[in-house]
């Protein structure tokens, strides 16, 4: 099978994921070079017990190069044990480091990769090419990197023997390599296709569970397992066929074998019975070492067919982690934070934005939010809210025009540093499967009094207090065992106790109750509290202690102000507000 350039610079990179365990690789190919070195002495053993000792009769000799044989086989045992050592870590660590790499990978995509991409397809493919990528770390992958090592002493075995029966046996090898490129293309155009029915169906399965809800109301389940039937079909034909595959492979090496077999059986019979060129033991020591030549020689064919699923796996993993992550998007972004001196200037400076190349979402934004100032942002639905937050928190970048924190352009600043200052509570809030702790302090460590104090800010305290385990207590996938209001009360204590120097609440108490929201509104009021806050929201109670509200239509603002100022001068800022009391979609 012809290898293209790409598959070449996809086989250096896997080759390289051994650079780091190249002492284990040395040790592995040694100890299975001595090992092959010693099998090579069994069949002239075998060939002198038989015509030195057998058809002689000599029992001393048999004797003798029994027990030799014997304790080279302890010795192999013995190097086997240690190459197993070797090549069971090595086996092991590979499909980890590969785990990891996707892993840490994933973490640092940009956002709009898992906006397009389903979770259950991306998890489908990686755990799909890492076990296949794994496949050259097996044993029988190192035993291809002896292969040659060993045709070269089955050979030399051969001609000392018998050369004319050597001829024979090389002669088979073209009819094996023909069979065997043939099968090796059409087993990898059955992967490749094995691998889009996989990827479509793991895309459809995570899309059909996420809407578990809707397939119960509109009563789908049918046609949902009709669909079911169709993608799994698919699967099971292709693997039908892989199958089917790998025993013609299977069945063509193994008539190959018998085939040789057998015919040195009757040419050898012919040279001992008429021509006294060989001897019994000769002829025996010869078909075993034209098995030292063949199945090499097939293992080496087989190269291609046996690992015609890597490279496909391969190049789509290899191609996932090259893709740009939020790390690559300015180079240069290295500029470190004096965390403690940030005093959360925010400036934005003709921001434009897109989703799509030919609709503008964002258009010449430009605005100023002073140190320790609370600003909200109201707007009708899609008029750009959450994405000018987006484009603050760096989950998209401007198509044009800057965002300053402090008078540097955030783009340029460390992204981890960056995010490290500003505490987060969004729309669609996520809490982790695990305790109430856990799920305010993201696994920092943090000390209980500033727990405490930030679920009471927050409004949580009331009813963590009710739960069985208080703060010990599982929230459940993302906080199915809490309600609406439980879980944003949870999300904004998060914030709270991250103790950040720029705020951002996108509808934070959208559903909390009358009591909980005055709280939090007394909170962000408060002179003291010299945090520069961001806020999305369109509650009148809210709005009134904010000390600036931008209005927002269509990706434009329209309109700032203070609230008095906007409810007396915009009739947009009041139709925005009467129409939030009138309970019509508004924001």
């Amino acid at each position: 099978m012809k290898i293209t350039d790409q598959d070449k610079k996809i086989i250096k990179r896997i080759v390289l994921l051994f650079k780091p365990y190249a002492a284990n690789v040395v040790m592995i190919i040694l100890i299975l070079m001595i090992s092959s070195t010693l099998s090579m002495i069994f069949p002239l053993l075998n060939r002198h017990i038989m015509d030195n000792g057998l058809l002689v009769s000599d029992y001393n000799v048999v004797v003798k190069y029994t027990f030799l044989s014997f304790w080279i086989i302890i010795i192999n045992q013995g190097l086997g044990l240690l190459e197993t050592k070797y090549r069971v870590h090595l086996s092991n660590i590979i499909p980890y480091e590969l785990s990891k790499r996707a892993f840490k990978h994933a973490l640092k995509m940009k956002i709009q990769f898992f906006t397009d991409t389903n979770s259950n397809e991306l998890m489908s493919n990686i755990s799909m090419d890492v076990r296949n990528i794994s496949r050259v770390a097996d044993r029988g992958a190192f035993y291809l990197i002896i292969q040659v090592f060993k045709i070269i002493g089955g050979i030399v075995g051969l001609l000392i023997i018998n050369w004319k029966l050597t001829i024979l046996v090389v002669c088979i090898i073209p009819f094996r390599y023909l069979l065997v490129r043939y099968l090796s293309k059409k087993r990898r155009q059955l992967f490749e296709k094995l691998m889009e029915y996989y990827r479509e169906y793991s895309a459809w399965y995570g899309d059909t569970i996420g809407g578990i809800k809707e397939i119960k109301l509109w009563c789908l389940e049918r046609i949902k397992i009709g669909q079911f039937i169709r993608k799994q079909r698919n699967i099971i034909n292709a693997e039908i066929k892989l199958s089917y595959l790998d025993k013609l492979n299977e069945l063509s090496e193994s008539i190959l074998y018998h085939f040789i077999s057998n015919t040195l059986y009757i040419l050898g019979a012919w040279m001992i019975i008429f021509q006294k060129e060989l001897s019994i033991g000769g002829l025996l020591a010869f078909i075993t070492y034209s098995s030292y030549v063949t199945t090499p020689i097939s293992s080496i064919l087989n190269i291609g067919y046996s690992f015609s699923n890597v490279l496909p796996s391969a190049r789509r993993l290899f191609n996932f982690l090259d893709m740009e992550c939020e790390d690559d998007t300015v180079k240069g972004n290295n500029k470190h934070l004096d965390i403690d001196s940030i005093k959360g200037h925010i400036k934005f400076d003709n921001v434009c934005f897109s989703y799509k190349s030919d609709e503008r979402t964002i258009k010449n934004i430009s605005f100023e939010i002073k140190p320790g100032e609370k600003v909200a942002i109201i707007g009708l639905n899609g008029s750009g809210k959450t994405t000018l937050l987006n484009l603050l928190l760096r989950l998209y970048k401007p198509d044009s025009g800057a965002i300053y924190l402090d008078g540097i352009d955030i783009n340029t600043i460390n992204l981890k540093e960056y995010r490290s200052i500003i505490s987060v509570v969004s729309q669609d809030l996520y809490l982790f499967n695990t305790t109430i702790k856990e799920n305010i302090t993201l696994s920092q460590s943090m000390d209980d009094v500033k727990i405490y104090k930030a679920a009471k800010e927050s409004g949580a305290l009331e009813f963590i207090n009710n739960m069985p385990e208080k703060f010990q207590s599982k929230v459940g996938r993302n906080g199915s065992k809490l309600s609406g209001g439980e879980k944003q009360k949870i999300a904004v204590a998060r914030a709270f106790a991250r103790d950040s120097k720029i705020l951002v609440l996108d509808e934070a108490t959208s559903n909390y109750d009358v009591e909980s929201e005055s709280y939090v509104n007394e909170l962000l009021s408060k002179n003291s509290w010299d945090k520069t806050v961001l806020v999305v929201t369109h509650k009148p109670a809210i709005l009134k202690k904010m000390d600036k509200v931008i209005i927002l239509d269509k990706g434009e603002i329209i309109d700032s102000g203070s609230y008095e100022h906007l409810y007396k001068s915009s009739h947009f800022f009041r139709d925005l507000l009467n129409k939030d009391d009138s309970k019509k979609n508004v924001i």
